[in-house]
């Protein structure tokens, strides 16, 4: 693969004085790589895909497919094709249709149409749905019937804005599969919208990290997921507890943190000073309730959620974790007295200064 099939440099964009969107971000993707932009409601995901399309204009910066600068061309201009979460089917046409109509603006051959429709139809498996009418779809087929039409013209790029969103929850990780197959199987390069980290970690060669218009990390689902860089993608994927503590003491890779009165092991490679004040990040599966635990907590309160029994947990410094597991001990009580612990592989410093610390 290519290493810079589409590039974004330091691409800038502002709706209003002061109120920077997007702020000088630089991205550069492989040809036929599943890369997803993953953020909040607001931290400029849409509006970059919309600079992608040609359907924004940057204030700055610049994009580049295939080695050509495309900023200034009209999105008919670059071959790329965008499907909408809201489908964006025309309601008076039927499948095939809605599947052509590309083509037909083109003033592509009829034969030519009628064959790339019947691949369409093949390749989202909805052969013999041709003739009805988009009111007579489910959701789920409805999404596919937008993903065929923009796959019609044989897109560079394909981008998807949060494409399953209105999709139930069984019906979207089906849909996760169809899209990961169709996207392997065509080698298309797939830019994708959503806010669900498990969604990106599921379907993604690599993950965007966005924050308030800027990149926060960007790697694999491995890498964003067990080796994040910051708080913020520490906590955004896999909701992992944030504790504050000073290095007490340093032999090699590992290290103990002093968290309030109590001290806690840690390896590491980054490079820190005793006395440093550090930020780490523990995943609450990575949290054991153990009675032989170096570390104390109080139980504040049990629930379930999503299979998982989640417990949260007062520390003797105030600080509050969760922790969460399958088939954790359902007898812990709110307002018990616990002792805790974790291996020192689990834990994850973050928001390091670059370069580190000497």
């Amino acid at each position: 693969m290519s290493d810079s099939f589409l590039e974004l440099k330091n691409l800038k964009k502002s709706f209003a004085p002061g109120e920077a969107v997007l702020q000088r971000i630089n991205l550069t993707i492989r040809q036929g790589e599943f890369v997803t932009l993953l953020g909040a409601s607001g931290c400029g995901k849409t509006t970059t895909l919309r600079i992608i399309a040609g359907l924004e204009q940057p204030d700055s910066g610049s994009v580049w497919l295939e080695g050509q600068d495309v900023t200034a061309l009209e999105p008919n201009q670059r071959d790329v094709n965008t499907v909408f979460q809201n489908y964006a089917l025309f309601p008076h046409m039927n499948v095939a249709d809605n599947i052509g109509y590309g083509l037909k603006i083109r003033k592509a051959p009829k034969a030519e149409i009628k064959k790339k429709v019947k691949e369409m139809l093949e390749l989202v498996q909805l052969e013999g749905y041709e003739k009805r009418k988009p009111s007579e779809l489910s959701g789920g087929q409805k999404q596919r019937v937008a993903i065929a039409r923009a796959l019609a013209n044989n897109p560079r790029v394909l981008l998807l804005d949060e494409p399953l969103g209105a999709l139930d929850l069984q019906l979207r990780r089906t849909m996760q599969l169809e899209l990961k197959r169709l996207q392997k199987k065509l080698g298309i390069t797939f830019i994708y919208i959503t806010h669900d980290q498990e969604e990106a970690i599921n379907m993604s060669d690599r993950i965007v990290v966005m924050n308030q218009g800027q990149f926060e990390q960007i790697g694999t689902p491995d890498e964003i997921y067990n080796h994040p860089k910051t708080s913020y993608v520490a906590a955004f994927v896999g909701n992992a507890n944030i504790l504050k503590g000073t290095v007490a003491e340093k032999n090699g890779h590992h290290i103990k943190v002093k968290l309030g009165d109590e001290v806690a092991s840690i390896d590491t490679e980054e490079k820190v000073n005793v006395g440093e004040n550090v930020t780490v990040a523990l995943r609450g599966e990575h949290i054991l309730l153990e009675e032989n635990g170096n570390l104390h907590a109080t139980v504040k309160e049990k629930n379930f959620a999503a299979g998982q029994l989640r417990v949260l947990l007062t520390l003797p410094n105030g600080d509050e974790v969760t922790a969460s597991r399958f088939g954790m001990n359902a007898d812990i009580q709110p307002g018990q007295q616990i002792c805790w612990r974790f291996e020192p592989k689990d834990a994850v410093l973050v928001d390091r200064p670059k370069g580190g610390t000497n």
